[in-house]
């Protein structure tokens, strides 16, 4: 979680071109807080490429994950 840091605004950025759909395609656009996932941080160093975002607001079908603690890429997310 290099680029990001607790309590950083990120949205999940858009599909690339030519990527097929499926349903992890339904919080493109959501917006989130990152998180703490563990408190011993060094504990994660290993997996520092994933970010834990509580989802705060989606659309569509995405939005019976508002509220909902995830983990995702770091480089599918961008700073709001």
């Amino acid at each position: 979680m290099a680029e990001f840091k607790v309590g950083d605004k990120v949205r999940i950025k858009s599909k690339p071109e030519n990527w097929p759909a499926c349903t992890e395609f339904t919080l493109l656009g959501a917006e989130g807080t990152t998180s703490l996932w563990v408190d011993w941080p060094e504990a994660m160093d290993p997996y520092s490429e994933f970010v834990y975002v509580k989802v705060d607001k989606a659309s569509g079908e995405g939005k019976v994950n508002e509220g909902a603690y995830m983990i995702f890429y770091e480089h599918t997310l961008e700073k709001i």
